[in-house]
């Protein structure tokens, strides 16, 4: 039997226990307490440090986007040479204004170069062939009077204001009436219409110093509005109206069409204009929006069954019998890639290979050989394919979400996908290797939008395109374009 001694020792001990075990208990449960806190405080700065990291990283590749940017030019993106960031060296006095670089070279022609002057025997064919007046002047000069004269030549340009007066007598048999030309007054001739729409139209330059011009050429009789100059632009539009229906039906003749777009300015709005061109044909429309509303309003494209070259313009691949792809243009986004993404060897290659095929194409073409052979072809889409899986592994490894996702990714799958339309070009010679004609067919608009800002009218902006589908046809035909406006002029129908 336990003494009662010993059971108060061991209730003590046992008080004492549970002191103990309380205690512990509310110890733990602190640290519990502070545990939990802590845990809200670690998932806190969790989620602020995933905020920083997601922050960090829109940074980052805002960064790369800004720089691509900033590094982007003529020859990796399709920006205009113009826009090309030139460091000039240091100018002073007048040679402020003049960015170009010292060649060392002496004014002039250079020795080896092909010399552009006009022969003697040049100018005496054009007096043979009376397309030039001859003025004949007698100088004396000191020596043997039994020598043969010599013969030099001067050319000059005469410039004649005159006035025609035209008399118009009533007859009561004639059934002719007055020309609507003549219901005022005082108009202005063809000659003069004629050179203010080859001068404001094709070389650009704006109405008032145009005016200008005609004032100073004319020893300050002429005195022409820009009103006025813009209603012969207006004149010329609605007369050329049948000679761009039949520059129409030519580019629908042809085999292979080009077509691009570029934008300038009406009352500081977007304006597009769209060039369906060929070799020797050239038409211009003009749209407010883009895309196929405005390509089935031109009714060229929809009726066309020859191939179109286009820039990547997704919105061709709806009209013609074969879409080509333009090679320069992936040229330069491969460039792209190469400059920024080092690293990654398939754009090196691919832009190798695109040119060299480019280049033995030139040379098979000088032995006429119209496409290459089916060997030849297999072993080029070869290599292409290669350089395709190779990109398709080296993109995965490129650390920059911003190159990978929007530069590298989306140029692989074009590649992928129109493999075709970029390789027409090797199977057959006729096929262009780029949409460069287009882009020269189109330059002429932007000088239009830097120099005067655009048009004010939509219906002025058309006609301004076809005085120029006029003017370039001319010129891709080899016919003086004076002429073709002249005779446009005198209600003739030009390019049957």
């Amino acid at each position: 039997m336990i003494s009662k001694g010993v059971m108060n020792d061991m209730f003590r001990q046992l008080e004492e226990i549970s002191k103990k075990l309380d205690k512990s208990l509310e110890e733990n449960r602190r640290q519990s307490l502070e545990i939990y806190n802590l845990n809200l405080e670690i998932k806190k700065y969790q989620a602020e440090l995933k905020k920083v990291n997601e922050l960090n990283q829109k940074l980052i590749e805002e960064n790369e986007k800004l720089k691509n940017q900033n590094n982007k030019n003529s020859n990796n993106s399709s920006k205009p040479s113009s826009t090309d960031n030139v460091t000039p060296k240091k100018k002073t006095g007048a040679n402020l204004y003049n960015y170009r670089i010292k060649t060392g070279k002496k004014h002039g022609g250079q020795i080896g170069h092909e010399p552009h002057n006009l022969s003697k025997k040049e100018i005496e064919k054009l007096i043979n062939e009376k397309k030039i007046k001859v003025k004949t002047v007698i100088h004396k000069i000191k020596g043997n009077s039994k020598k043969a004269p010599l013969i030099k030549y001067k050319i000059e340009l005469e410039i004649n204001t005159y006035v025609e007066k035209h008399i118009f007598k009533y007859d009561e048999k004639s059934k002719e009436k007055l020309p609507k030309e003549y219901y005022t007054d005082v108009t202005y001739g063809t000659s003069i219409k004629s050179l203010a729409i080859h001068l404001g139209c094709y070389n650009v330059i704006a109405y008032d110093r145009l005016s200008n011009f005609f004032e100073v050429i004319s020893n300050n009789n002429l005195k022409i509005s820009s009103g006025t100059l813009v209603n012969f632009v207006k004149e010329f539009g609605k007369k050329s109206e049948k000679t761009i229906k039949n520059l129409e039906e030519n580019i629908l003749n042809g085999i292979t069409g080009y077509t691009d777009e570029t934008g300038t300015k009406f009352n500081n709005k977007k304006l597009y204009v769209r060039n369906y061109s060929n070799e020797e044909n050239v038409v211009y429309k003009i749209h407010e929006h883009k895309g196929h509303s405005s390509i089935k309003e031109d009714n060229i494209l929809p009726l066309y069954c020859g191939g179109i070259m286009g820039d990547h313009d997704t919105t061709l691949y709806s009209y013609g019998t074969k879409n080509y792809e333009c090679n320069i243009h992936l040229g330069r986004y491969l460039m792209e890639l190469m400059e920024n993404i080092p690293d990654t060897k398939w754009p090196f290659l691919m832009y190798e290979l695109i040119f060299r095929m480019n280049n033995t194409r030139k040379i098979a073409k000088e032995f006429d050989l119209e496409k290459f052979s089916k060997e030849k072809i297999d072993e080029y889409e070869k290599e292409y394919d290669k350089i395709l899986e190779i990109a398709k592994e080296e993109n995965k490894e490129i650390k920059s979400n911003f190159y990978r996702i929007n530069k590298a990714k989306p140029l692989y799958n074009r590649l992928k996908k129109y493999k075709k339309n970029h390789l027409y070009f090797i199977k057959d010679f006729q096929v262009p290797f780029d949409d460069n004609l287009s882009e020269r067919d189109l330059r002429i608009f932007k000088n239009k939008t830097k120099i005067s800002g655009g048009f004010r009218s939509l219906e002025v902006a058309q006609y301004f395109a076809n005085s120029l589908s006029v003017i370039k046809t001319s010129i891709k035909r080899n016919i003086n374009p004076y002429d073709s406006i002249c005779n446009i002029f005198n209600n003739k129908i030009l390019f049957n």
